[in-house]
């Protein structure tokens, strides 16, 4: 296969069933290419912008692969500390790390986005542009990484089914079908947790879903994406 695809694993440490999980998936060598969707890790935001040690082995193991990475709404700082070890990340304006990458997995036009840019809450969008805030980052620093570990926690919330709010559903596939009208063959959003695998018009959309409840993950081979489900 040429690429697998996944989003919202939300690993959260040695005793995590997501992140043990997903360290078994990532050993069985599933594909080349590794896509991921945002919140791989539940809270990755560290002192001096770098991962916490909790989350050592998952680095490692993605470092055998080649990785394409977009930000989520809990691990924004993850392409940016990726880019350093030749992961594909968006690229914005100015240089600065976007929210949405573009390319060709198989033989297929994509674009892959976390997902939560459909959400309107202003109380939302101001939260996370605080967190992304140099002002925070500068909060963490002081507080080392035991207290960082505990704020992000108490900020991250418990690791619960994720979102699963219908407005957000209906949302995200009027996006995907607006970028597959625009020629986009393959549209990754997650962010949902609800794991969907469906054509649109003359392209798919994609929401590979999450890895607290479904463990579940797109595979792309040629022009054929398929949604599958790691049993291990």
């Amino acid at each position: 296969m040429d690429a697998v695809i996944v989003s919202d694993v939300h690993c959260d440490g040695p005793a995590s069933p997501t992140q043990a999980a997903f360290l078994r998936f990532l050993a069985t060598r599933p594909a080349e290419t590794v896509v991921l969707g945002g919140d791989v890790f539940h809270a990755f935001a560290a002192p001096r912008r770098r991962p916490f040690s909790a989350y050592a082995p998952v680095i490692e193991a993605l470092s055998t692969f080649s990785v394409v990475v977009v930000p989520g709404n809990h691990d924004w700082l993850l392409p940016a500390f990726l880019a350093e070890h030749s992961a594909r990340v968006p690229v914005g304006p100015h240089g600065a790390i976007g929210a949405r990458v573009e390319l060709t997995l198989g033989g297929l036009r994509a674009r892959v986005a976390h997902g939560d840019e459909v959400d309107p809450n202003p109380r939302y969008r101001a939260f996370h542009a605080g967190l992304r805030s140099r002002a925070f980052a500068s909060a963490l620093d002081a507080l080392g990484e035991t207290g960082a570990w505990k704020l992000m926690h108490r900020l991250a919330g418990p690791l619960g089914d994720g979102h699963s709010d219908p407005k957000l559903v209906s949302a995200q596939r009027g996006l995907a079908g607006g970028w597959i009208s625009d020629g986009v063959e393959l549209v990754v959003l997650g962010h949902t947790h609800v794991p969907s695998c469906e054509r649109m018009g003359a392209g798919t959309f994609l929401n590979p879903g999450d890895w607290v409840r479904h463990r579940t993950y797109g595979v792309v081979h040629g022009r054929e994406v398929e949604l599958r489900r790691f049993e291990g």
